[in-house]
């Protein structure tokens, strides 16, 4: 499947990537601020977003703003915020219908960019301090969602799993800060930021959908190449993370019915390709080692999965069980990596795991949102492959290349959020 795909620099660490396909029916436009992670500021910038997505110097209401959009056939606009790596990534989106399907072909795009615009260069600021109306209403979200975090029990202990497997590495920060700094947060600290960023942040501009949006992306071209840039840090997304001395046992006691182990193997096999073959063969899938034997014949957990994070080399097992069989699981589990190791595998297994991800790529093209998504993936490892492209890499992976990729993922860490009863709200 034909897909337009352009990427250029339009200012000093600003770049502005351009995807089309004229199947889709409309366009998405997302901004993304990157800057390395820092504690202090991972809320702060979550909240500013939220804030320039709110109102803006021309519509200074929520209620004026989201009129002015909808009006524009519904278009929507909203904040998105992330680690990547050892980055943080914040930013906004708009999605607007094409100009071709407006009645009578009226061009929206332009307005619908004016208006993104004016959010993040002209927001709504009375001497120096954003609406404070909204700002006691952003900064509370931003801490009910730090608490949703918390009662969503797998996504927790991913979070505290995460910070064991990467202790002394800026991926061990969560998305969104602390709730004890969130609730410190002053609109000082936002007024500070929302300068920082614009100066010293690389800026990622994406527009991915039908195309036909020359002058809406003249105008994105025109406003970021005049802004003033400080210094930029050079973004390096694939940082491995380094293999501790010995292996790391840790949990954390909760009241909850089942718990949660995560198993971290960190690797130096470079292949990312071959990683995630030999993952989704382990536990990537339904017929997988891990489904299969694990979870299904012995029935030791509730859920067994794997995944290979390409940015910092580290393939992840994670599974619910039940106290009482957390040994029973990891010993299941490390007998299925061993499998592995020792090429006790079918032909037709790794041939399915191959049918199995190559279909999931190719799915990319379902949406305007997916291929976007694709292509931002494909940034982080500094390439631009089509999933085509990436499927005949995949096709070409080899046994001997699985059975190596196995045996180089190292035991890191063990991480647990033990059940102590009580109840799940999974």
């Amino acid at each position: 499947m034909a897909v337009y795909y352009e990427k250029n620099e339009i200012g000093k660490g600003i770049t502005l990537t351009r995807i089309a396909d004229p199947k889709y029916k409309s366009n998405i436009i997302r901004i993304r601020f990157v800057t390395p992670i820092n504690a202090d500021t991972q809320g702060v910038n979550a909240l500013l977003m939220s804030m320039l997505v709110t109102s803006n110097s021309q519509h200074r209401s929520r209620s004026e703003l989201s009129k002015k959009f909808l009006g524009l056939y519904g278009t929507s606009i909203g904040a998105v915020w992330g680690n990547v790596s050892d980055y943080q990534s914040v930013g906004i989106t708009i999605s607007a219908i094409r100009d071709r399907f407006t009645i009578g072909g009226e061009v929206i795009s332009e307005e619908a960019v004016t208006q993104l615009l004016k959010c993040i260069f002209e927001p709504d600021l009375t001497d120096g301090r954003f609406n404070e109306k909204y700002f006691s209403l952003r900064k509370q979200e931003l801490l009910d969602n730090i608490a949703a975090a918390v009662n969503d029990k797998r996504s927790y202990a991913y979070t505290k799993a995460r910070e064991v497997i990467y202790k002394g590495e800026p991926a061990a920060v969560s998305d969104l800060g602390t709730a004890e700094r969130a609730a410190m947060i002053t609109q000082e600290d936002l007024l500070k930021q929302y300068d920082f960023l614009l100066k010293n942040a690389v800026i990622d501009i994406m527009v991915c959908g039908g195309g036909e949006i020359d002058s809406a992306v003249s105008l994105l071209t025109d406003a970021f190449s005049k802004t003033e840039r400080g210094d930029v840090p050079k973004i390096c997304y694939r940082r491995a993370s380094p293999v501790k001395a010995e292996l790391c046992v840790a949990e954390e006691s909760m009241n909850i019915k089942q718990s949660k182990m995560f198993m971290a193997y960190k690797t130096s096999y470079e292949d990312i390709y071959v990683n995630k073959v030999m993952a989704c063969m382990l536990g990537g899938s339904a017929f997988s080692k891990l489904f299969m034997n694990v979870r299904e014949k012995l029935s030791v957990c509730y859920y067994c999965d794997s995944y290979f994070s390409d940015l910092k080399n580290v393939m992840m097992i994670e599974s619910g069980v039940d106290t009482s069989n957390i040994k029973k699981a990891r010993s299941a589990i490390e007998a299925e990596l061993d499998a592995m190791r020792n090429g006790d595998f079918t032909d037709d297994e790794l041939e399915n795991a191959k049918l199995y991800i190559c279909s999931n790529f190719v799915s990319n093209y379902d949406s305007e949102w997916d291929i976007s998504g694709w292509y931002r993936v494909q940034d982080t490892r500094g390439t631009a492959y089509t999933p085509e492209e990436v499927c005949e890499i995949v096709n070409a992976v080899t046994r001997e290349q699985v059975t190596e990729s196995a045996k180089r993922m190292t035991a890191d860490t063990v991480f647990v959020l033990k059940a102590e009863g009580g109840s799940d709200d999974e």
